[in-house]
């Protein structure tokens, strides 16, 4: 998966609306349900765009260790 700078990700969620955003790109890493609960917080604006891609960020971190540890068995 890649990595999306601010940036990028700040566009990705101008041209495709905040919550169809999220879904997209949190898609790969969340699981169905933690997913569902995320988007909830998007759609009430409980969470601006700086903490929405620090969890994106946070997210990517985990996936990639979790992968390298696979990779080493």
């Amino acid at each position: 998966m890649r990595k999306y700078s601010f940036n990028d990700f700040a566009y990705i969620c101008y041209i495709e609306g905040k919550k169809s955003a999220v879904e997209k790109i949190f898609s790969e890493i969340f699981e169905s349900k933690k997913l569902k609960a995320f988007c909830k917080k998007v759609e009430k604006k409980d969470i601006d765009l700086k903490t929405i891609y620090k969890e994106y960020l946070d997210m990517q971190v985990i996936k990639n260790d979790y992968q390298q540890k696979r990779s080493r068995y």
